[in-house]
C-alpha cells in the first residue's frame, strides 16, 4: 500500500438508477413502465423496463426514444434526488452515524462499528438494507471491502451483499474493466494501449504511470490495485429546525 497505509473496512450502500426511484417515489408512481431521466438532451439513468427496450445510459433523448416509442422522458432533477434520499440516509444514520454520501442513491461508511453491533459484516449490510425495504426501496445493494472504491464495486456486484474479505482487494479488482475508474480521458487511452482490466492497470510500474499520467494517474493506479487510502469522510446532518415555545397561561386560541 503507498505510504504503508492500510484501507479501512468500509460499507457501501448503492441503490442503481437512483434518479428514476426518486422520481417515482416523488410522483407516487409503482406501475412498471420505460422511463427515461435526460440531462442536457441525454440520458442519464433509465428504468428496467426500458434498459429492456435497448434505451441505456449515455444515449441521445433521439436516439433512446427510437428503440423505445413509449418510452417516458423526465427531465432531470437533482433536487428531488437529494430530497426523496433523506429519509434513506435517516434510517442507515439512525443504526450506524457516520454516513458518506458519495452522491444520492450512493453512501459509504466504516464498515468496523455496524458489523461489530450485528456481529458481522454480512449482518450488518442486511440491516442497513432492511431499512431501505421500509420505505418500499427494494433494489439496494451493498458491498464491503478494504476502502471506499474497492466496496463501491463490490456493491455494484452484489445480489443483493457481496463481501470481500480483507486483503483480498486487488484480486477482486483484476477482472473488472477498466472503465470502473469513471475517469473518460484515462480509460479512453488506456484500451487503445491493450489495457482492458484494472488487474492490468495495477500490474504497470508506478514510476511508468507517473510519467505518463501524472499524479491523477498514480492515484487511479492505487485503485485499481485495491490501496485505497481514503478516509470515510462523514456528512454534517442538517440542523433540527423544530421550536417549541411555552405560554404562560397557555393559549387556548391561535
Amino acid at each position: 500500500m503507498p505510504g504503508g497505509t492500510t484501507p479501512t473496512r468500509c460499507l457501501v450502500l448503492w441503490f442503481p438508477e437512483w434518479p428514476v426511484t426518486a422520481w417515482r417515489l416523488a410522483t407516487d408512481t409503482a406501475q412498471p413502465a420505460p422511463v427515461a431521466i435526460v440531462e442536457a438532451n441525454q440520458v442519464i439513468s433509465c428504468s428496467t423496463e426500458a434498459r429492456a427496450e435497448g434505451v441505456r445510459r449515455g444515449q441521445r433523448r433521439r436516439e433512446a426514444q427510437s428503440r423505445c416509442p413509449q418510452l417516458q422522458v423526465v427531465p432531470s432533477n437533482p433536487g428531488r434526488d437529494e430530497h426523496e434520499f433523506a429519509p434513506v440516509l435517516e434510517l442507515v444514520e439512525q443504526a450506524a452515524p457516520g454516513v458518506q454520501v458519495i452522491r444520492p442513491g450512493l453512501t459509504a461508511l466504516r464498515a468496523r462499528g455496524p458489523a461489530r453491533y450485528y456481529g458481522g459484516e454480512s449482518q450488518a449490510a442486511a440491516a442497513l438494507l432492511a431499512g431501505s425495504y421500509e420505505l418500499g426501496i427494494g433494489d439496494g445493494r451493498a458491498g464491503v471491502a478494504d476502502g471506499v472504491f474497492t466496496a463501491e464495486q463490490a456493491a455494484r456486484t452484489a445480489d443483493p451483499i457481496c463481501v470481500v474479505p480483507a486483503g483480498e482487494a486487488a484480486g477482486f479488482l483484476a477482472p473488472l474493466p477498466i472503465t470502473r475508474l469513471d475517469d473518460p480521458e484515462l480509460t479512453s487511452l488506456l484500451p487503445r494501449l491493450g489495457i482492458l482490466k484494472l488487474g492490468d492497470f495495477a500490474g504497470m510500474d508506478v514510476a511508468q504511470v507517473r510519467g505518463r499520467f501524472g499524479e491523477r494517474g498514480v492515484r487511479l493506479h492505487a485503485l485499481a490495485g485495491g490501496a485505497d487510502s481514503r478516509p470515510v469522510q462523514p456528512r454534517v446532518p442538517p440542523p433540527e429546525l423544530a421550536r417549541q415555545a411555552d405560554f404562560e397561561p397557555p393559549l387556548e386560541l391561535a
